[in-house]
C-alpha cells in the first residue's frame, strides 16, 4: 500500500476506462522491466526503469529515483539530466513532492507546481528553470530494513498533466522500482564487504610479513603500518597491499 494522493489545486484526477490496448502496452512495459533485471545488474536496470517509466506514462516528460540515507536525498537514476537538476532543487529548499513523498510516505500529486504555497519556492523555480509544470511522487517500500528511504519521481511540462490512471501505473512501477532499489542496495554492501575482507586480508599479510623480516610482535608490526601512513600520503591499505605484494617492509 503506497498512502492515499495528495493532489494540489490543479491535480485533476480522471477515470482510467477499460482499453485493453493500454492494458496490453502496460503489461509489455513491465515484461522488460522483468528481462532487463535478469540480463542486467540492479544499478544499469534501475536506469533502464526510468527509461521505461515514460515510455509507460506518456505524460511524463522526465523520470528519476531519489533516495534518503542518513539525512543525505540523492539521485541514483534519472531518465535525463533535467529530472536531477529538479531534484536537487528540491533537496536544496528541503521541499516538493519528491521530499514530501518520501518523508511523509505517500503519493503526491500536482498539476501546477508554481501554484502550490507548501512547496515555494521550489516549484516556481522548476518552472521557470525547467518549464516543470505536473509532478507525481510516490513512496517506495523496500524490502529490507536498511536505513534508506526512496521515491519515484515523474515529472511534466505539461499543466495537469497526470491522471488517475497514470497513478495506478506508477503504483505499478514503483513495485518494480522498489525491488530494484533493494537489490541495489544489497549489491552495493556485498561490495563494500568484499573490499573490507580483501583490504584486511592484506593488512594481516602485512603484519604478517614485517613480523617475520623485523622480528616484531603483531602489534609492533601493526604500528609501523600505522607510522608510514602517517607520515606518506598514501592510506593503510596501499601501504598494506604494497607489503603484500612485494614481501619487502615499507619504504
Amino acid at each position: 500500500m503506497l498512502g492515499r494522493v495528495t493532489t494540489a489545486k490543479r491535480g485533476g484526477i480522471d477515470a482510467w476506462p477499460e482499453d485493453h490496448e493500454d492494458l496490453r502496452r502496460t503489461a509489455e512495459v513491465l515484461g522488460q522491466l522483468t528481462r532487463d533485471t535478469r540480463d542486467n545488474d540492479s544499478g544499469v536496470s534501475l536506469e533502464l526503469l526510468v527509461e521505461q517509466a515514460v515510455r509507460l506514462l506518456p505524460a511524463a516528460d522526465w523520470a528519476s529515483v531519489t533516495t534518503l540515507r542518513r539525512g543525505h536525498f540523492q539521485t541514483v537514476a534519472s531518465s535525463a539530466p533535467t529530472a536531477i537538476g529538479v531534484d536537487l532543487l528540491q533537496y536544496e529548499n528541503g521541499s516538493g513532492p519528491c521530499v514530501d513523498a518520501v518523508l511523509e510516505d505517500g503519493i503526491f500529486l500536482t498539476g501546477d507546481v508554481a501554484a502550490e504555497p507548501r512547496w515555494r519556492p521550489f516549484g516556481q523555480q522548476a518552472n521557470e528553470r525547467f518549464g516543470v509544470n505536473s509532478m507525481l511522487a510516490l513512496r517506495l517500500h523496500l524490502l529490507d530494513d536498511t536505513d534508506t528511504i526512496a521515491g519515484l519521481n515523474l515529472f511534466s511540462t505539461k499543466a495537469d498533466a497526470f491522471t488517475e490512471a497514470d497513478v495506478d501505473r506508477a503504483r505499478l512501477l514503483a513495485t518494480h522500482c522498489a525491488l530494484l532499489v533493494t537489490a541495489t542496495q544489497a549489491q552495493q554492501r556485498s561490495e563494500r564487504l568484499v573490499a573490507d575482507l580483501q583490504s584486511n586480508r592484506q593488512i594481516g599479510i602485512a603484519v604478517g610479513v614485517l613480523m617475520a623480516h623485523r622480528g616484531l610482535t603483531r602489534e609492533q608490526a601493526f604500528d609501523v603500518l600505522r607510522y608510514v601512513t602517517q607520515n606518506s600520503d598514501r592510506n593503510l591499505e596501499d601501504v598494506a597491499a604494497e607489503v603484500a605484494e612485494t614481501g619487502q617492509p615499507p619504504t
